[in-house]
């Protein structure tokens, strides 16, 4: 690659206190013209140093579900395991009202240590017994990205680059509900789509929405960018994490102090994803690779545009160039994966046109010029951001160590 060139800068804004916190800016890179969909054309990278920030991945919570050998209620389990774990875990009945007696519940380890998970398990175990080995419901996987210096702005700015430079494998557009949206409180009121819909319109006349720029939204500093459903299998959040073990209904949180605040990523992951995974029981956890998430949830991008040397005086050029203009809005907007609808959209909008008019330059004995295939695909117009990538790896690969060591460990004991 090339020597860099800056060319594009993003407001970081806040949303709970109006204000530009800051910007983000990106400077152009030049690609190396191995891949034929990529020739002649040049990213945009975000200007940060990635070495400046300590990257560190954790199991956020995990949810077990157990089947004991007699009945009890919850709150002996949340007793039980609060002894040994320090605080007291939110435990489930699945079968009945939360204070029958059951022989199924839930149990929800919050930041949990494996060792000390298999260590509740068995005192459970050695209590109550158990019919069938503990079965992993759910579980939430974060990667957090810590100032070595604290900052308030880098870390705004390292939200936003996760933010912008996040794709995801699953279609997160056609079902408006799972839209990348920015979160900043617990109402209606506090939610913005980063692409505008109306609920006036058809989907079809929503769709011009994919291309155009002007009612987009940027995701906010001090809210959450929130992606897929509620009700989805997998859902990704991205925040500047200021607190800590927040309960919602008692109205209490952690403050955090300035060296633990951070930027976060975080996915998770319900059934059928759990077990496609190779995730059924608890021990399961000890032969996941978990390498294999950064290339399943936590995939970085920077996008492209046409470079100079691709483009020919003409109109074919003066429309790329347009086109190449108002993508870097939409990106500076809204982030890469609206970009990635919005390539979508103009080349399915580009295969309309040309389904209708094939037919009528044929009986003239013409033929259309080859179609630009770089928003084809699932990267698309994309390439990846390796450097983001790399170091989201090393710690998810660090991760899967911890989680070994700790089923060790309980062997061990």
């Amino acid at each position: 690659m090339t020597a860099p060139q800056s060319l594009l800068t993003v407001p970081l804004l806040a949303r709970k206190v109006p204000a530009i916190v800051g910007h983000l800016t990106y400077s152009r890179v030049e690609l190396p013209n191995g891949q034929k969909r990529l020739a002649g054309r040049y990213a945009l990278c975000p200007d940060i140093d990635l070495g400046r920030f300590k990257t560190r991945a954790v199991i956020d919570w995990l949810a077990v579900a157990i089947s004991l050998k007699r009945t009890t209620q919850f709150q002996w389990l949340q007793s039980e395991i609060a002894g040994i774990f320090g605080r007291t875990p939110f435990v489930k009945n699945r079968l009945g009202k939360p204070n029958d007696s059951s022989d199924s519940f839930e149990v929800r380890f919050q930041e949990p240590e494996m060792a000390t998970v298999l260590d509740a398990m068995a005192a459970i175990e050695a209590r109550y017994g158990m019919e069938r080995p503990p079965v992993v419901g759910s579980i939430e996987i974060s990667v957090d990205f810590t100032p070595r210096v604290p900052s308030d702005l880098e870390r705004a700015k390292i939200a936003r680059v996760l933010m912008n430079h996040l794709l995801v494998e699953q279609d997160v557009i056609t079902n408006v509900r799972n839209r990348p949206r920015t979160v900043w409180g617990r109402d209606e009121r506090s939610v913005s789509r980063l692409i505008y819909n109306s609920k006036h319109l058809t989907a079809e006349e929503n769709k011009r929405f994919l291309i155009e720029t002007e009612r987009d939204h940027a995701p906010f500093t001090d809210g959450t960018l929130e992606i897929g459903a509620k009700e989805a299998n997998v859902r990704w959040r991205v925040m500047d994490k200021i607190i800590d073990r927040q309960n919602v209904r008692a109205g209490t949180c952690v403050v955090l102090d300035e060296a633990e605040k951070r930027a976060r990523i975080e996915v998770t992951l319900d059934q059928p994803e759990v077990e496609a995974l190779g995730i059924t029981v608890l021990g399961d956890l000890k032969h996941l690779n978990f390498t294999r998430l950064q290339g399943r949830y936590f995939r970085f991008f920077l996008p492209t545009f046409t470079g100079d040397a691709a483009l020919d005086p003409g109109r074919k050029s003066a429309l790329l160039l347009w086109q190449d203009r108002q993508r870097a809005i939409k990106f500076s907007k809204s982030g890469g994966l609206s970009l990635k609808a919005m390539d979508a959209a103009l080349a399915q909008q580009q295969a309309e046109i040309k389904r209708h008019t094939l037919q009528d330059l044929h009986r003239r004995g013409l033929r259309l010029p080859g179609g630009n295939r770089t928003g084809r695909g699932l990267t698309g117009s994309f390439v990846a951001y390796e450097e983001l990538n790399e170091r989201t790896r090393t710690a998810l690969r660090n991760l899967g160590r911890r989680i070994r060591a700790g089923f060790e460990c309980q062997v061990e004991g």
